[in-house]
């Protein structure tokens, strides 16, 4: 599958003959599956100041450390049960399917919760009705504004995350 084959090319290749470090697949920050992940909203939904943050669901930090789904969110899935990377990519769910308010991560917040998008201080929805879709991003992706891929007929990067 094609998918499969574009994972493999991306694979980390050992310098020299010497196998890769287990480390640099990993942070001790990062968070490679959903497995020890909270989610909770914080302020009055439907207004301009309500938030969805992600935060740790076990251990020490349980509940007090937020994570960053846009930063601290492995590209890679890491499976929970052996910690090694699989062949699937990790997705943040910004807008769920069957809903029509058009919720973003924050990226110019502090732990880049999920906001409500606002355009001139009124918070956005799609106008024709619910999306039949799931719509997010990739985490740890940027999409550059400054740079003009020669196959994208002059388009560039929106300044944000990876949209899928």
């Amino acid at each position: 599958n094609r998918y499969r084959s574009i994972m493999q090319a991306e694979s980390l290749v050992p310098i020299k003959d010497e196998p890769a470090p287990a480390r640099l697949l990993k942070r001790g920050s990062s968070h490679g599956s959903s497995a020890n992940l909270g989610i909770e909203g914080h302020g009055e939904e439907g207004t301009l100041e309500y938030r969805i943050k992600a935060h740790e669901k076990e251990g020490v930090a349980k509940g007090k450390k937020e994570i960053s789904l846009w930063h601290d969110v492995t590209l890679v899935h890491i499976d929970p049960a052996t910690d090694r990377p699989t062949p699937y990519l990790n997705f943040v769910c910004e807008i769920p399917k069957f809903s029509r308010k058009k919720y973003e991560i924050a990226t110019d917040e502090v732990g880049n919760p999920i906001k409500q998008d606002e355009k001139k201080g009124k918070l956005r929805e799609f106008k024709k009705g619910d999306i039949f879709f799931n719509y997010g991003c990739l985490p740890r992706t940027w999409e550059d504004p400054t740079f003009f891929h020669p196959d994208a007929e002059g388009c560039r990067g929106r300044n944000n995350s990876c949209p899928i």
